[in-house]
C-alpha cells in the first residue's frame, strides 16, 4: 500500500512495496483517464477503471492487481497491490480501498465492530455479544445510491441507467442484468 499526493511523492509506503520509479508514470496514467495500461515494479496492469476518483488494473499474467482511491477532500491518493488468488477482488477491493481513503481524511473517525468470543465449546468460535458505533456513511457508496435513486425517480431513469450500465461496459452489472432480463422473461412469456 502507498500514500501519494499529486506530486507523485510518496508520503507512505509498506516497507514491502517500492513505488518510487513507477508512481509518477502512475499519477500520469491515471489523471490522464485514458491509458490502456501502467507499469508498477516492472510488471504491465491492464487499465479496467480510471475515473477521478478510482483506479482499478490488473495484470494477466496473474501477478495481482491495482486499485487506487483518491482521499476525498485532499490532493492524495491511496493505492493498493492486491494479491493474484484474492477472491472476488473485481467487487470487493475497491470499496475496501476507497472506504480506508474516507477514513484518511482529517476529522474522520473509522468504526469498527467490537466482538467478544468464546471459546469454550470445543475450540469453536460463538459470537457472544457484539455492538457497533454509530456507522459512518461511505461517501461514495452514498453518491452511488443517490444517483441510483435518481435514475429509478426519473420515468426515463431506468432506461438511461441501463444505458449507462451498458457503456460502462461493467462485466458483473452486465451479467446481473442479462440475470435479471432473463428472469423476467421467465416471469411474463413462459
Amino acid at each position: 500500500m502507498v500514500v501519494i499526493n499529486n506530486k507523485a511523492k510518496v508520503l507512505y509506503s509498506t516497507s514491502n512495496w517500492n513505488v518510487a520509479k513507477d508512481i509518477k508514470g502512475l499519477l500520469a496514467s491515471w489523471s490522464s483517464g485514458n491509458a490502456q495500461s501502467v507499469k508498477m515494479n516492472d510488471i504491465r496492469f491492464s487499465v479496467l477503471q480510471m475515473e477521478p476518483e478510482r483506479f482499478i488494473a490488473t495484470n494477466r499474467q496473474k501477478k495481482g492487481h491495482l486499485v487506487g482511491s483518491s482521499i476525498p477532500g485532499t490532493d492524495m491518493y491511496l493505492i493498493a497491490h492486491i494479491k493474484p488468488k484474492a477472491k472476488a477482488w473485481e467487487h470487493m477491493a475497491y470499496p475496501a480501498i476507497a472506504r480506508a481513503a474516507a477514513m484518511m481524511r482529517k476529522g474522520s473517525k473509522s468504526q469498527f465492530m467490537e466482538t467478544e468470543v468464546d471459546t469454550s465449546n470445543d475450540g469453536e468460535l460463538a459470537q457472544v455479544s457484539s455492538r457497533m458505533a454509530q456507522p459512518s456513511i461511505d461517501p461514495y457508496l452514498k453518491a452511488e445510491l443517490d444517483s441510483f435513486l435518481g435514475w429509478m425517480k426519473d420515468p426515463q431513469g431506468l432506461p438511461y441507467y441501463l444505458d449507462y450500465t451498458l457503456q460502462e461496459n461493467d462485466p458483473y452489472k452486465i451479467s446481473k442484468l442479462a440475470e435479471l432480463y432473463n428472469e423476467l422473461y421467465r416471469i411474463f412469456y413462459t
